[in-house]
């Protein structure tokens, strides 16, 4: 099974926040989709679609406007062979619109292993629900101790502290896991899988959210400024 490789940026942010991957050529878009989210940073909680050449490939939906083919029964194989310059275009949540421009760098490329896997890539994912690329130049100034008070309450919500430079690839590698296990191209099965310190922490905050009855990040904002609100009346 040959492997393609992609360089994936997300649009719109400077320093650029990019990803390059390989993947096997047999990989359906819904596959593709979660190896976005492994190597970029999301956790997978908005919905998502692929447009190639006009088509769109995702999870069909009540409030579409338009025609949306099953992104899992759509293989990266036939439609990079259809591209008519090496793009396309992946879009993750509909609210902060988090646009990703999809490059095909190579194909039919020799079998290795583990795949897909991260080969190469520059700066730290934006955190989930922060308001799109507004609200993540907030976070990164207030990271940099120049932020405003929207900047602030972002930075409050994800623990205090952000890093913009930072890849993980530590923690990359672990969400990859499954998919190469899927694949018989490396990975463990869940239960021989050791927990990332990253991931750890991840579940901590989330962990820490449930408790507070606060199901995201946007929810803790609106609690953190209520918190303030009140401060300010008192």
């Amino acid at each position: 099974m040959p492997d393609i490789r992609l360089r994936i940026e997300l649009l719109d942010t400077d320093p650029l926040v990019w990803r390059r991957v390989l993947v096997p050529e047999q990989i359906n878009m819904h596959r593709l989709h979660e190896v976005i989210q492994a190597t970029m940073g999301w956790c997978d909680c908005h919905l998502f679609e692929f447009e190639c050449n006009g088509r769109y490939y995702g999870e069909p939906d009540d409030w579409s406007d338009r025609p949306i083919a099953l992104a899992r029964n759509a293989k990266l194989k036939a439609i990079a062979s259809r591209l008519t310059d090496n793009t396309f275009h992946y879009r993750y949540d509909f609210g902060d619109d988090w646009l990703h421009r999809i490059v095909v760098e190579a194909t039919g490329l020799a079998e290795t292993n583990s795949c897909p896997r991260l080969i190469d890539g520059a700066m730290a994912c934006p955190p989930e629900d922060i308001g799109g690329t507004p609200g993540f130049e907030a976070l990164k100034a207030a990271a940099a101790g120049r932020g405003d008070e929207n900047g602030e309450m972002l930075l409050e919500a994800v623990g205090g502290d952000f890093d913009p430079q930072k890849l993980d690839a530590d923690e990359i590698e672990f969400m990859l896991e499954p998919i190469q296990a899927g694949f018989r191209r490396g990975g463990r099965k869940v239960a021989d899988r050791r927990m990332s310190p990253g991931i750890a922490a991840k579940q901590d905050r989330e962990a820490s959210l449930h408790e507070e009855n606060l199901r995201s990040i946007a929810q803790l904002r609106q609690a953190l400024q209520a918190e303030r609100d009140r401060n300010r009346k008192g």
